[in-house]
């Protein structure tokens, strides 16, 4: 799981991927947030989604840290929403709360795994 501390105030940003039966479809991210120990993300992204889709789609989050120069973005953590396919437990939750409520804006905590 990805911790932010008082001691590490690193820059990050969040790259979504939507997918569907593995193959990634979209991709965006958010601006880099600098220097923060607890980054908060406030951009919202809109990704359409048929209905006949939903089964075999999935959005995954991963956090990354900028590498300096050249070089690998570093994985700090990910967490990924998705059908029965992709997702069990609360992330299979958020998922289905989304999907029964279109037009509202749904926002729980995920945990984070690396």
């Amino acid at each position: 799981m990805a911790v932010f501390s008082e001691e590490t105030k690193e820059d990050s940003y969040v790259r979504l991927t939507l997918n569907q039966h593995w193959h990634t479809v979209k991709v965006k991210r958010t601006n880099v947030v600098r220097g923060s120990a607890e980054p908060k993300y406030s951009q919202g992204f809109n990704f359409r989604v048929p209905s006949s889709n939903v089964d075999v789609t999935s959005l995954a989050f991963q956090i990354y840290q900028p590498a300096q120069g050249y070089g690998k973005d570093k994985l700090l953590g990910k967490c990924v929403l998705g059908s029965y396919m992709f997702a069990r437990g609360k992330a299979l939750t958020h998922w289905n709360s989304a999907f029964a409520n279109p037009m509202e804006q749904i926002q729980n905590w995920q945990p984070l795994t690396e």
